[in-house]
Formats: C-alpha cells, structure tokens, sequence
C-alpha cells in the first residue's frame, strides 16, 4: 500500500471519538439526538470503539454523564452492552483526540487501530476537514478524519455498510469475502450462529460417504473462524429419516460426521455447539406438520445477521461459482427463528452430540 492509498474496506472498523464531539448538536433537541442515535447505530453494527488511553476512555463517560438522559442512557447501554467491542489503546497515554491539533499526530498514534475519527466540526476543520466536505485522510491515509454530525456520510462508515450487504460475487476467492465481510464480524461477537437446513447433510456426503468433490463450504468457515482460539460457535441444521440409496442423513450419522469435521479443531479450542433438527416435525393433534425452513442465516452474535441465498455451500469451492445475494436481518427475526428451530430440536446425548478426543 502506497503512502496515500486508502486501506482495504472491512464490515467492522476501528471508530474513535473525541469526547467534545459528543457536545456537538447545538440546541436543537431533536437534531442532536438524531445524530447521537445515528452513531450509535454504526457503532452497534460497523464499529471498535476505541479509546486511546484509560483517560480518554474517562473523559468520554464524564461527558456522556453531562448529555440528556435519553441520550446518556443510550450511550452507557452502548458502553456496557456486547453489541460494541470497546478497546484501550495505550492505557498510559494521557492526550485524548480532543486535543490533537495534527493530523500526522493521527498516524502516528492510531494507525492501523483506528480507521475513522469523528470529532466536533471546529476541530474537524482544523485538522483539514473542507466545509463543503465530509472528511479528509491524514497523509498516510491511513486515518479518516470526520464529524460526528455526518459520521454516517464518511468514506469508511459507507465503505463498511457496502462490504456487509453487498452480493457475494461470482470470480471473487473466498478469503477476500473472509478478510473483509466475515473475519471482523466473527472477531468483534460472539457467538457466531450458523442456520443452515443443508450444511449438516453437505458434511455427511464430505465425511462420511467420502463425496469431498462435491464441497463443504462449512469446514472451511468453521476453520477459519478457530484461527483465534476459544471462540464459539452454534450450527442448527436439519437431519431426516429418510435414505437415500442406502445412505443415512440421521441424528447419528451427522454427530459421526461432525466428529470428523472437528478433530483438527479441537487444538485451536473451537468450541461448537451442534443442534440437531428433524427436517420435519409431527405436529400436535389439530395441527399442520412444521418443516425445518430453507432459509439461511449467519449471525455474530448481536452486531449483525446475514441471509445467504444459499448457505455456506457458497464457499465451497476456493473460488465463487456464482453470485449470491446477502441481505442483512433484523437481530430479533434471527433469534426467533433459531429459538423455534432450537425447540424441536433433538435432544442430545447425555455426553452432546460431539465426541471431544481424549487428552494424554
């Protein structure tokens, strides 16, 4: 990367703000809030908030203790929530964005952690923001400097919304979707949730009845995901009675195949919780039979849920075979549907459904 080459876009980025900036707003009541609501919801969603110092961090809740109670509420629910990963910097330094007059200051001190600063427009300009602009880049380029009152219209916060929606597109190699859609979504929550009807059955053709060439796009998203240790994982998927040609897609066969999948996993302690649902479920009497649905989701945790048209079997091969529309879903629409999914679910073995190898 040059000099003044822009980093490559990332569906989660790393987001510092000055605590002055959160005074900005003037009297209009309804406008300030607008503002603060709107920021609040790129952070929940695109956004590391990052402090670079213990004070800094101080700084800001003091200030957040000063604004409206709407207002000081909504940011101390951010503060203390997961939705928002919230990282210190250096812990010893004492200026805060506040007082940073130069923009190299910026490179310097932030680069690569934070990508955006947002900060009160007077101190925006000063640090060469053009009025009739929505931010400027330090000279590394390396760090975008915007005002909080138009954080939502920065080069970075756009760029971030266009990599977690955009179609995953035919030609593209599944690391490039990893390293910028899905590696800081599954950095920055947890748990990842994976609702997928098929993948259990696209893992029992791989491991089991040795059909590899058909692809599993499953292990290699888990794989990816167990490249940081301890992280955690939900797979809902279905499984069925039914045989075809002799082979067997039950509760069994797939806690089989899945032991299989998760022997190179257990060292970089992946930790996999497998739910394991009739494809069809035998109703009550008066009603209608329930079918596991055919619509996939990924969701991490309570920053974002993603509908892949179809699946993870998207990445099975290294390369995308086709284009896939992504489309993001409401949080509690995702829950709900896992939670319905969750009820009739099998129930495990006294041990679960994964046999963890046993240690020397």
């Amino acid at each position: 990367m040059t000099a003044t080459e822009e980093p490559a876009a990332r569906s989660v980025i790393g987001i510092g703000i000055a605590a002055s900036a959160l005074e900005e707003g003037g009297s209009d009541a309804a406008l300030r809030r607008a503002v603060h609501e709107d920021v609040i919801e790129a952070l929940s969603v695109h956004g590391t908030l990052v402090f670079t110092s213990t004070e800094q961090l101080a700084r800001f809740v003091a200030t957040v203790r000063t604004l409206p109670s709407s207002l000081a509420k909504a940011w101390e629910t951010v503060l203390s929530s997961k939705r928002v990963k919230v990282q210190i910097r250096d812990p010893e330094q004492e200026r805060g964005l506040s007082e940073v007059l130069d923009p190299a200051e910026l490179d310097s001190r932030l680069a690569p952690d934070i990508q955006l600063v947002l900060l009160e427009a007077d101190q925006a300009e000063l640090l060469g923001v053009p009025d009739d602009e929505f931010s400027a880049r330090t000279p590394s380029g390396l760090v975008e400097i915007g005002r909080i009152n138009t954080a939502g219209r920065t080069t970075a916060l756009l760029a971030a919304r266009s990599v977690l929606e955009a179609p995953l597109r035919e030609g593209v190699n599944r690391e490039v979707e990893w390293a910028q859609r899905f590696e800081p979504l599954a950095a920055s929550a947890s748990p990842t949730v994976v609702y997928d009807k098929f993948v259990g059955q696209q893992v029992i053709r791989r491991y089991i009845y040795d059909q590899a060439h058909s692809g599993d796009g499953l292990t290699w998203f888990l794989g990816r995901v167990s490249m940081k240790p301890g992280r955690r994982v939900r797979v809902i998927t279905s499984v069925t009675d039914f045989i075809d040609r002799g082979r067997r897609f039950d509760e069994g066969t797939a806690a089989r195949a899945f032991d299989l999948l998760m022997l190179p996993m257990w060292e970089r302690q992946l930790r996999l919780d497998l739910v394991l649902v009739p494809e069809r479920t035998k109703a009550a009497a008066g009603q209608a039979a329930s079918k596991f649905g055919h619509d996939r989701h990924i969701r991490f945790g309570d920053r974002a849920a993603l509908a892949l048209g179809v699946g993870l079997q998207a990445f099975a091969q290294g390369t995308l075979t086709e284009t896939t529309t992504v489309a993001r879903l409401p949080i509690a629409d995702a829950r709900a549907r896992e939670e319905r999914a969750v009820k009739a679910a099998l129930r495990p073995p006294e041990q679960g459904w994964l046999a963890r190898p046993l240690r020397g």
